[in-house]
C-alpha cells in the first residue's frame, strides 16, 4: 500500500536522508512543505538617519573651526606669510626673466553676473583637489583639464584653481583650466570664468594668474589686513581681474564691504556660522560658500540659507572615488532641485528631487 501523505516541517539534511532512503526502498516519499516566514531586514528609520545626519554635520563644523583657528593664529599666519614670500621671490624673478608677461586688461563683471540666479537657486563653482584614489574608468580625478570639462559640462558656473600647497594638482593648473575652457568658445555651455585661489600678498602673484588666463582672485583679508587687501583689489583690476574678497566673521564683512568688494567669500567657518553672516550682507553682493559640505544634502542646505554659489571641492570628488561615479554626475546631483526633507540626495544626478535644476529646467 501507498504510504499516507504527511505534511512536515523538515531541515534539507532530513529531506536529502528521506530522499535517498526511499529510492533505496523503491519508495518516493510525498512532502508538502511550508516556507517559514523571513525574518525583516533591519531598516534605519527616518529618526535614525537625521540623527546621523546631524551627528556628521556636527563633526564637519567642529573640524572646520578647529583648522580655522590653526590657520588663523599666529603661528598659522606666519607660517602662511612665509610660504607666499617665497612664492612672490620666484615670481619677481620669473617677471624679470620674462617668464610671463602682466596684462593690461579690465575685466567684464563675469563672475559677478553669472553668480545671479534665480530665488531658491544656488550656482556651484567646481575646485580640485589631489585625491589618492585618482582614477575613474581611465579618467584621473587629479587632471585639471578632465576636471574643467566634467564642471563645464555639468552646469557648474565657475571653476575654482588653487595654487600652491598641499591642495595644488599641478603648478600650471590654471594654464591648463583656461585652454580646456577656450575649447569651449562657440559652443554652450560656454567658458567658465576661472578665479585662481592662493595666499595673495603681492602683486605679481596677481599679474601671473591673469597671465595665465585667470578671471578672478580669491584674496583673504584677514591676511593682509584692510589696506593692504584694497591695494591688492586695485592691482587685480589694473590686470582684469574680479576680486573676491575671503571673510570668516562679522567684522570682516563689514571691512569688506567698506572696501566696496561685490563678492564675498565665506570660509574659515562652520556652515551655521556662515549662514548667519548673510543677514549683514546686501542684496547686491554675491555670496559664495567655502565650507564643507557632505555630499550632495549638505549643498542642499548651503543652498537653502541663501548663498549665491557654493564651492564643491572634495564634496563631489571624494564621491566620485566612493561611488565609482563621473564628477558631472554628483554636480549634477547637486544642482538638482531637491528637498533636504524628502530628497534622500543618492541619486547623483538620475531622479533625484525634480527634473528641475538650479537656474534651469528640463524640459
Amino acid at each position: 500500500l501507498r504510504p499516507p501523505m504527511r505534511c512536515l516541517l523538515l531541515p534539507t539534511s532530513t529531506l536529502l536522508l528521506a530522499s535517498l532512503a526511499g529510492s533505496a526502498n523503491g519508495l518516493a516519499p510525498t512532502l508538502a512543505l511550508r516556507r517559514l516566514p523571513r525574518s525583516p531586514l533591519p531598516i534605519m528609520r527616518a529618526e535614525q538617519h537625521q540623527e546621523a545626519e546631524e551627528l556628521e554635520d556636527q563633526e564637519l563644523a567642529e573640524a572646520a573651526l578647529a583648522a580655522a583657528a590653526q590657520l588663523r593664529s599666529e603661528e598659522g599666519l606666519a607660517a602662511v606669510r612665509a610660504d607666499a614670500a617665497e612664492a612672490v621671490v620666484a615670481l619677481k624673478a620669473g617677471l624679470e626673466a620674462g617668464a610671463f608677461s602682466p596684462p593690461s586688461a579690465t575685466h567684464k563683471n563675469t563672475l559677478y553676473k553669472a553668480l545671479k540666479k534665480p530665488k531658491g537657486s544656488m550656482a556651484l563653482i567646481g575646485e580640485g583637489s589631489p585625491q589618492s584614489a585618482i582614477t575613474l574608468g581611465g579618467y584621473d580625478l587629479n587632471d585639471p583639464k578632465y576636471l574643467s570639462q566634467q564642471f563645464r559640462t555639468a552646469g557648474a558656473t565657475a571653476i575654482c584653481v588653487r595654487i600652491g600647497g598641499e591642495h595644488e594638482l599641478t603648478p600650471t593648473a590654471v594654464k591648463e583650466t583656461a585652454a580646456e575652457q577656450d575649447t569651449a568658445k562657440g559652443e554652450f555651455p560656454g567658458p567658465l570664468p576661472i578665479i585662481a585661489r592662493t595666499n595673495f600678498i603681492d602683486g605679481v602673484q596677481l599679474a601671473k594668474v591673469a597671465a595665465d588666463g585667470a578671471q578672478s582672485a580669491m584674496i583673504s583679508l584677514h591676511l593682509n589686513g584692510p589696506e593692504a587687501t584694497k591695494a591688492l583689489m586695485e592691482a587685480a583690476e589694473s590686470y582684469g581681474l574680479e576680486p573676491v574678497l575671503r571673510v570668516a566673521n562679522a567684522e570682516e564683512v563689514a571691512s569688506a564691504l567698506e572696501l566696496g568688494a561685490k563678492v564675498l567669500c565665506f570660509g574659515d567657518c562652520s556652515l551655521p556660522q556662515a549662514g548667519e553672516l548673510l543677514a549683514d550682507v546686501p542684496k547686491d553682493v554675491r555670496t559664495i560658500c567655502d565650507v564643507r559640505v557632505r555630499d550632495v544634502r549638505g549643498a542642499w542646505k548651503a543652498r537653502d540659507l541663501g548663498f549665491n554659489g557654493l564651492i564643491v571641492s572634495d564634496a563631489v570628488l571624494e564621491v566620485c572615488a566612493r561611488d565609482r561615479v563621473p564628477p558631472v554626475a554628483v554636480v549634477k546631483a547637486m544642482l538638482a532641485k531637491g528637498s533636504v526633507k524628502y530628497g534622500l540626495g543618492m541619486q547623483k544626478g538620475r531622479l533625484e528631487g525634480a527634473k528641475e535644476s538650479l537656474g534651469t529646467l528640463a524640459m
